[in-house]
Protein backbone atom coordinates (compact mmCIF):
# COMPACT_ATOMS: atom_id res chain seq x y z
CA UNK A 1 0.00 0.00 0.00
CA UNK A 2 1.31 3.56 -0.78
CA UNK A 3 1.28 6.01 1.89
CA UNK A 4 0.05 9.42 0.66
CA UNK A 5 1.90 12.58 0.80
CA UNK A 6 1.86 15.39 3.32
CA UNK A 7 0.43 17.41 0.39
CA UNK A 8 -2.62 14.66 -0.21
CA UNK A 9 -2.99 14.09 3.58
CA UNK A 10 -3.14 17.79 4.08
CA UNK A 11 -5.97 17.84 1.57
CA UNK A 12 -7.76 15.52 3.44
CA UNK A 13 -6.81 12.74 0.81
CA UNK A 14 -6.98 9.42 2.72
CA UNK A 15 -6.12 11.18 6.07
CA UNK A 16 -6.60 8.69 9.21
CA UNK A 17 -6.87 11.42 11.07
CA UNK A 18 -10.46 12.14 9.62
CA UNK A 19 -14.03 11.35 11.40
CA UNK A 20 -14.96 8.44 11.43
CA UNK A 21 -11.74 7.01 12.10
CA UNK A 22 -11.01 3.72 14.22
CA UNK A 23 -11.23 3.65 17.96
CA UNK A 24 -8.10 1.14 18.20
CA UNK A 25 -4.80 1.55 15.66
CA UNK A 26 -1.16 0.53 16.02
CA UNK A 27 -0.86 3.82 17.67
CA UNK A 28 -3.69 4.43 20.04
CA UNK A 29 -7.05 3.49 21.61
CA UNK A 30 -9.91 5.64 22.15
CA UNK A 31 -10.68 7.24 25.32
CA UNK A 32 -13.51 9.08 25.23
CA UNK A 33 -15.58 11.58 22.76
CA UNK A 34 -15.77 15.31 23.71
CA UNK A 35 -17.30 18.36 22.33
CA UNK A 36 -15.65 18.49 18.73
CA UNK A 37 -12.66 15.58 19.03
CA UNK A 38 -12.05 12.60 20.46
CA UNK A 39 -9.43 12.13 23.17
CA UNK A 40 -7.08 8.96 22.59
CA UNK A 41 -4.52 6.64 24.74
CA UNK A 42 -1.35 6.77 22.73
CA UNK A 43 0.49 3.34 22.52
CA UNK A 44 4.11 4.13 22.72
CA UNK A 45 3.52 5.38 26.47
CA UNK A 46 7.56 6.83 26.59
CA UNK A 47 5.88 9.52 28.78
CA UNK A 48 3.17 7.89 30.94
CA UNK A 49 -0.25 9.26 29.88
CA UNK A 50 0.21 10.37 26.64
CA UNK A 51 -2.52 11.49 25.30
CA UNK A 52 -3.82 12.73 21.74
CA UNK A 53 -6.90 14.82 21.18
CA UNK A 54 -7.80 14.90 17.07
CA UNK A 55 -10.33 17.16 15.82
CA UNK A 56 -14.03 15.84 14.82
CA UNK A 57 -15.40 18.71 13.01
CA UNK A 58 -13.87 18.17 9.66
CA UNK A 59 -10.10 18.09 7.82
CA UNK A 60 -8.64 21.03 9.10
CA UNK A 61 -4.50 21.84 9.48
CA UNK A 62 -4.66 24.73 11.30
CA UNK A 63 -6.44 26.98 13.67
CA UNK A 64 -6.77 29.63 11.18
CA UNK A 65 -9.37 27.03 8.93
CA UNK A 66 -11.27 26.80 12.32
CA UNK A 67 -14.29 29.81 12.78
CA UNK A 68 -13.61 31.38 16.68
CA UNK A 69 -16.55 29.17 17.70
CA UNK A 70 -14.57 25.89 16.78
CA UNK A 71 -11.44 26.97 17.77
CA UNK A 72 -12.98 27.75 21.38
CA UNK A 73 -14.65 24.34 21.42
CA UNK A 74 -11.46 22.52 20.50
CA UNK A 75 -9.77 24.19 23.27
CA UNK A 76 -12.08 23.45 25.95
CA UNK A 77 -12.31 20.13 24.98
CA UNK A 78 -8.12 20.52 25.35
CA UNK A 79 -8.66 22.12 28.54
CA UNK A 80 -10.85 18.82 29.97
CA UNK A 81 -8.61 16.24 28.51
CA UNK A 82 -5.46 17.60 29.98
CA UNK A 83 -7.27 18.48 33.17
CA UNK A 84 -8.05 14.91 33.16
CA UNK A 85 -4.40 13.12 32.19
CA UNK A 86 -2.91 15.24 34.93
CA UNK A 87 -5.26 14.12 37.56
CA UNK A 88 -4.55 10.39 36.36
CA UNK A 89 -0.88 10.06 36.01
CA UNK A 90 -0.38 13.15 38.57
CA UNK A 91 2.76 14.53 36.17
CA UNK A 92 5.33 17.09 37.30
CA UNK A 93 4.69 19.05 34.03
CA UNK A 94 3.14 18.52 30.98
CA UNK A 95 3.51 19.23 27.83
CA UNK A 96 0.91 20.80 24.89
CA UNK A 97 1.81 20.49 21.86
CA UNK A 98 -0.01 20.84 18.22
CA UNK A 99 2.76 20.96 15.32
CA UNK A 100 0.56 19.01 12.02
CA UNK A 101 4.58 18.26 10.70
CA UNK A 102 3.68 14.75 10.70
CA UNK A 103 -0.09 14.60 9.96
CA UNK A 104 -1.52 17.88 8.71
CA UNK A 105 -4.55 17.62 10.46
CA UNK A 106 -5.60 19.34 13.81
CA UNK A 107 -4.87 17.82 17.33
CA UNK A 108 -3.20 17.67 20.44
CA UNK A 109 -0.10 15.49 22.01
CA UNK A 110 -0.90 15.87 25.84
CA UNK A 111 2.26 14.96 26.91
CA UNK A 112 3.34 14.11 30.93
CA UNK A 113 6.47 14.81 32.14
CA UNK A 114 8.29 13.77 35.62
CA UNK A 115 11.52 14.34 36.76
CA UNK A 116 12.53 10.92 36.58
CA UNK A 117 11.95 10.79 32.52
CA UNK A 118 14.83 10.55 29.85
CA UNK A 119 14.41 13.94 28.59
CA UNK A 120 13.31 16.34 31.83
CA UNK A 121 14.58 19.32 31.37
CA UNK A 122 14.67 19.82 27.45
CA UNK A 123 12.09 19.36 24.55
CA UNK A 124 10.72 15.55 24.36
CA UNK A 125 11.77 16.16 20.59
CA UNK A 126 15.69 16.39 19.94
CA UNK A 127 16.41 20.18 19.32
CA UNK A 128 16.62 21.14 15.78
CA UNK A 129 19.46 23.76 14.06
CA UNK A 130 18.54 27.77 15.18
CA UNK A 131 18.23 30.74 12.96
CA UNK A 132 18.40 34.09 14.23
CA UNK A 133 16.75 36.81 12.42
CA UNK A 134 18.97 40.05 11.26
CA UNK A 135 17.78 42.97 13.78
CA UNK A 136 16.48 44.67 10.24
CA UNK A 137 14.65 41.61 9.92
CA UNK A 138 13.51 41.32 13.13
CA UNK A 139 12.55 44.61 13.02
CA UNK A 140 10.11 43.97 9.68
CA UNK A 141 8.73 41.08 10.78
CA UNK A 142 7.35 42.43 14.08
CA UNK A 143 6.11 45.72 11.58
CA UNK A 144 4.33 43.53 10.32
CA UNK A 145 2.61 41.39 12.87
CA UNK A 146 1.61 44.77 14.55
CA UNK A 147 0.08 45.86 11.88
CA UNK A 148 -1.66 42.71 11.43
CA UNK A 149 -3.00 42.58 14.58
CA UNK A 150 -4.24 46.46 14.81
CA UNK A 151 -6.37 45.49 11.88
Amino acid sequence: MTHPSWEQLAQGQNCPFDAPRAASTDSWEQVASLEVSTLYLAKNQAYRGHCILILDLRHATRPDQLTAAEWTSFCADLHRAETAVVRAVQPDHINVASLGNVMPHLHWHIIPRYRADPRWGSPIWPEEAQRRLTAAEEDALKGILRQLLAD
